[in-house]
């Protein structure tokens, strides 16, 4: 049996155990390393695309696509969460989140709609 007091130690490990074990990924100079529970600012990654790319048809806009990816952070937690500022190409701008789960699969967390861009961009 564990000591209550024992569990803030006793997860304080596990999460180092899984970090440590998380694959080595290159950094750019636009990502910050991951803090376990904290958000980083990341590099538009093959792992940030793919979740770009769940995120786009769950949205409202179901006629528009991709256009381009503005900004995109992460947060280590049970998976990966993604918070992704993104242009479609109907010009609506959105912040979707993203959790990355362990077992590779994903869910859409939240949907904002942020304006649209100008003509032209």
């Amino acid at each position: 049996m564990i000591a209550i007091g024992a569990i803030p130690a006793a997860l304080a490990l596990v999460a180092a155990a899984l970090v440590a074990a998380a694959p080595a990924r290159a950094q750019s100079h636009h990502s910050q390393p991951s803090m376990v529970g904290g958000w980083g600012e990341t590099a538009i990654t093959p792992e940030v695309r793919a979740a770009a790319a769940f995120a786009v048809p769950r949205l409202p806009q179901r006629h528009a696509r991709l256009k381009r990816i503005d900004a995109a952070r992460q947060q280590v937690v049970a998976g990966m969460n993604y918070e992704i500022d993104l242009t479609l190409t109907d010009r609506t701008r959105w912040r979707v989140r993203v959790w990355s789960k362990l077992d590779r699969t994903m869910a859409l967390a939240s949907a904002a709609r942020l304006g649209r861009t100008p003509k032209g961009h």
